[in-house]
């Protein structure tokens, strides 16, 4: 009889266990067009390469965006499946994983992404999280990580800047709910080229060379 007891004990602990692992979904919604043209509440379209300055970062919302900015591109915003951005989070202080990938838009809503509220079972809902989106040339669908675009260095890329969230849903341990939020920080960028060495730089490094030989 107690064994018996002992043992429907703890099948009912271990129900609501197994369930909270395989059911429990925390949430973030990621776009960078969010609400009604021409009423949005964030517009942030994402451009390419400036072709007078191709290794130069730059961020920031144009007179366009929403909020309204300063920033002037030089490159076409991204537009169709030869470009991929990607949302990329993990928890605070610790490194940001690929999460979630898509293509751009095209025509008139070029350089933006459909909006996207990806679900994971692998983190908590109310986790704080620090959230960056990244965009890249996908080389026509080959470049499909960003480990593969920092292998490259001729591969045009761009980053965010760094956005603090905390993972929408329902605790399953506190029954306490959490909004899932929206990326409402995010900012315009454009894709940039890694620099080359310049000619002062090795200019520089032959000169100290030298120096050297001199004084030996």
């Amino acid at each position: 009889m107690k064994r018996n007891l002992i043992l429907a004990i703890v099948a009912a602990l271990a129900l609501p266990v197994s369930a909270f692992a395989q059911g429990t979904i925390a949430s973030i919604t990621w776009a960078n067009a969010i609400g009604t043209a021409p009423n949005f509440v964030l517009y942030a379209q994402i451009y390419g390469l400036d072709p007078t300055n191709p290794t130069q970062p730059k961020e920031g919302n144009t007179a366009a965006g929403r909020p309204i900015g300063t920033t002037v591109y030089g490159g076409l915003p991204l537009s169709g499946t030869g470009f991929t951005v990607g949302l990329f989070f993990g928890a605070a202080g610790q490194p940001l994983d690929q999460r979630d990938t898509t293509v751009f838009r095209t025509g008139g809503a070029a350089g933006t992404w459909v909006t996207r509220t990806p679900g994971y079972t692998d983190i908590l809902p109310g986790t704080a999280v620090t959230v960056q989106i990244r965009a890249w040339d996908n080389r026509n669908g080959q470049i499909t990580s960003w480990t593969a675009v920092m292998a490259d260095p001729t591969i045009p890329q761009g980053v965010s800047g760094l956005l603090s969230h905390v993972m929408g849903g329902v605790d399953p341990l506190t029954g306490m709910t959490f909004p899932v939020q929206q990326t409402l920080g995010l900012r315009s960028f454009q894709l940039t080229m890694v620099p080359e060495p310049s000619l002062i730089a090795l200019g520089a490094l032959g000169l100290g060379a030298l120096l050297l030989r001199r004084r030996k």
